[in-house]
């Protein structure tokens, strides 16, 4: 069975040992080469993905996916074209639903690359919130796996978890009803929708 990891970039990240991810092939975003280089990394978010464009550069991953607006400033990379609305694209090189989390985002790429299995590691699915939700916030946050994560000058959007929900839903009915499936292997993960396993027996 094709197996891969999508990884998320919540805390519980910071325990996950690369020597686990290393396992699998991977599908990670944004700045989670902080911690580990995905073998497929995607970026989409218009707020902040131009700020590390000479990161971007950098990462040896065998393939990337930036917002399309930024991707012809990255070598090599796929322009993705962000849409709105719940629904899944089976052709996320044309276009992808956003869904309200790059995780979803990174749903549709695997499904496109005909994994069977996923497992979800990094996806905590909560925020420490210092704000109203969608509303902008500059500067570091508490809701990641290193203090790093966002720079003095990023700005960006504090989440509404729950907008999230329907479009990890819509991922689980696509998935089994094509005979695959996503689990979630995330230790102390607050996302129910999918089956839980533990990722140090998986």
């Amino acid at each position: 069975m094709k197996t891969c990891l999508i990884i998320g970039n919540g805390p519980s990240l910071a325990d996950i040992p690369n020597s686990f991810l290393e396992k699998y092939v991977t599908f990670g975003s944004n700045r989670v080469y902080l911690k580990y280089t995905p073998d497929y990394y995607s970026f989409v978010d218009k707020l902040w993905v131009g700020n590390y464009i000479e990161d971007i550069k950098a990462l040896t991953s065998k393939k990337k996916f930036i917002r399309d607006s930024v991707a012809h400033l990255v070598p090599g990379s796929y322009p993705i074209h962000q849409i709105g609305g719940y629904a899944f694209s089976f052709e996320p090189l044309k276009y992808v639903h956003g869904g309200f989390t790059i995780t979803f985002v990174n749903m549709q790429l695997a499904f496109y690359y005909g994994f069977e299995r996923v497992g979800l590691i990094g996806v905590d699915h909560y925020y420490v919130m210092e704000g109203p939700a969608l509303t902008h916030q500059t500067g570091p946050d508490k809701s990641h796996f290193t203090p790093d994560y966002y720079q003095a000058t990023d700005t960006w959007c504090r989440p509404e978890i729950t907008k999230n929900e329907p479009s990890y839903r819509i991922a689980k009915e696509v998935f089994e009803k094509a005979g695959r499936k996503i689990v979630n292997l995330t230790p102390g993960s607050h996302l129910d929708i999918f089956d839980k396993e533990d990722w140090q027996t998986w």
